[in-house]
Order: structure tokens, then sequence, then C-alpha cells
């Protein structure tokens, strides 16, 4: 659940009441709640004492989040602060430093195309090659950075499928540029990635 975003500024007090009000109305103990955490999107933060007042008040409800800010230093203070707190990291690149802090995976659109690579760490992440599947891993995920990440996602994954029905994006999207596939195919193949592998 993302934080209500259309108005910024709001204060800690007021988020929490708007988690509040949610919880509260559903009115089912069965609710579990995973926060989104995506402050360059939402504009809206969720601090570490927003989501520990949340916790606390709803622990069999409030149980993780999906941490896209980007952020390390977020993600592992979240992790120290909240033992058993289900963290999903919003991209590969800190699938196995959060596994190895108490993360329970990551969610990452991108992982449509590094699934095998994400899932060899994923199992592996105490074997002895972790950090070079991890690196690996990261050199894949890296290979979106400053691309427009959805429509070459798909446009790749219509290549590699043989599928004319992955290109299509709603707008804002527009669909992916010759060069900006030429630039995934370049990494790509300095990451020695393929779909296969």
């Amino acid at each position: 659940m993302l934080p209500p975003f259309y108005y910024k500024g709001a204060s800690e007090d007021g988020l929490f009441a708007a988690f509040a009000d949610t919880i509260e109305r559903t009115g089912d103990d069965r609710l579990r709640l995973y926060l989104y955490h995506i402050p360059q999107m939402s504009g809206v933060p969720l601090t570490l004492p927003l989501i520990e007042r949340l916790v606390k008040d709803w622990p069999s409800i409030v149980v993780g989040m999906k941490d896209s800010s980007g952020d390390w230093h977020n993600m592992n203070a979240t992790l120290s602060a909240l033992p058993g707190f289900r963290l999903f990291p919003g991209t590969e690149e800190f699938l196995l430093a959060g596994l190895r802090r108490g993360a329970v995976g990551c969610i990452s659109a991108t992982t449509n195309v590094t699934c095998t690579q994400a899932q060899r760490v994923f199992t592996n992440w105490r074997g002895a090659d972790a950090d070079a599947l991890q690196e690996h891993l990261t050199a894949q995920r890296k290979s979106f950075d400053g691309l427009p990440e959805i429509p070459v996602l798909k446009a790749y994954l219509a290549r590699a499928r043989g599928d004319a029905v992955w290109c299509a994006v709603r707008p804002p999207f527009l669909p992916a540029s010759e060069a900006a596939m030429a630039t995934l195919d370049g990494r790509f193949a300095a990451a020695s990635f393929s779909l296969a592998s």
C-alpha cells in the first residue's frame, strides 16, 4: 500500500491516520498489509518512525514492505529496527545484502528477465559463491540503468519470445526506441546475459 500522495507534506500523524483508517475500516484480522516505499514516485517517504508505529499498533497486520527507494541505508536501518519485518528490496542489486540482514527476497520489474540469476542468489545466498552470483545479477540489473525500464523490458521479452504483443505499453510510456534496445543489447552482452542463462 502506497501512502496517500496527492497532497504533499503530510505529517507523520496524518500518514499514520490514513493507514489506520484503512486497517480499521477493513476490520479483518486476516489482513496482511505490505507498505510500498517509493518516494521518488510518490513524493511521500515512509519514515522508520512511522513504520515502527504502524508495526507496534498492528504487528500481525503491518507485516512487510517493498522498498523501492534505492537507498540501502534506509533498508538496512529498517531491517535492524524491525527483526522479522518482511522487507523486499525493490531492486536485485540489494538481494544478497538484504538476505544477509533479514530481508525475504526482492520485488523488481526486471526480474521478469533476471529471474534465473536472482533465483541463484536467493537459493545460494549462504554459499561461498554468493558474492560472485550477486555481482553477475547486479551487472544484469544495471543493464537497465538510464533506459526507459518498462518499455525496453517489454521489447526485450517480445524479441526473446517472438511475440510482439509484449511490446504493448500504455501511456505515459512510449515504445522502446531502437537506440535504447541497442544500448540494452550491448550491456547484456557485456554482462554475459541471455534469457536462457
